[in-house]
């Protein structure tokens, strides 16, 4: 199921059916950095915070948020930068992000060679296999806390994770 928000951002819904063992591992992950947050958090695993995002992206948002967490929530973003850009209008200045996504090793022969997996009920829909830190390069956030890691699963798109934290940094105000 697709669900469209009113301006046009597409969302993917529906639910994820990762193997198990990569869906532990990554539910460990979230409740460890739901246990770190503090203040006001954003936990993209909530249908309602993903349209939060959704109205961010179409411009319908202001910083407010302390902590935005998505363990393997942004692969329901076609767009990835523009996600990133909506979660970065919606921390607060000295707010958080901690993503956990599938990515891809670079190299053309690796990514024709993992083509046929795009069809596999476990990952269709999705937009697995994007380069996270690049996309966050096109935002003010501030990448302070980069691990990259691999699960042994056959579902090769589902195989390499990166977990990312980045921060917004606080506007320095020019003193006159």
């Amino acid at each position: 199921m697709i669900a469209v928000s009113k301006p046009g951002t597409v969302i993917v819904e529906g639910n994820r059916r990762f193997p198990r063992l990569v869906e532990a591992a990554l539910e460990r992950r979230r409740a460890e950095a739901l246990q770190r947050a503090q203040g006001r958090v954003l936990d993209l695993s909530d249908p309602a915070a993903r349209t939060v995002v959704a109205r961010a992206i179409d411009g319908q948002a202001a910083a407010e948020w302390d902590w935005v967490i998505s363990v393997a929530e942004l692969i329901r973003f076609p767009d990835l930068s523009a996600a990133l850009g909506a979660i970065d209008r919606l921390l607060a200045p000295g707010g958080r992000l901690l993503a956990v996504e599938p990515v891809v090793r670079p190299g053309t022969v690796r990514v024709f060679a993992l083509t046929p997996w795009g069809m596999s009920p476990r990952v269709r829909g999705f937009h697995v296999g994007r380069d996270v830190v690049a996309a966050l390069r096109t935002t003010t956030l501030v990448n302070d806390d980069i691990n990259r890691f691999t699960f042994r699963t056959a579902v090769a798109p589902l195989r390499h994770f990166v977990s990312v934290g980045a921060r917004r940094v606080q506007p320095k105000t020019e003193e006159k």
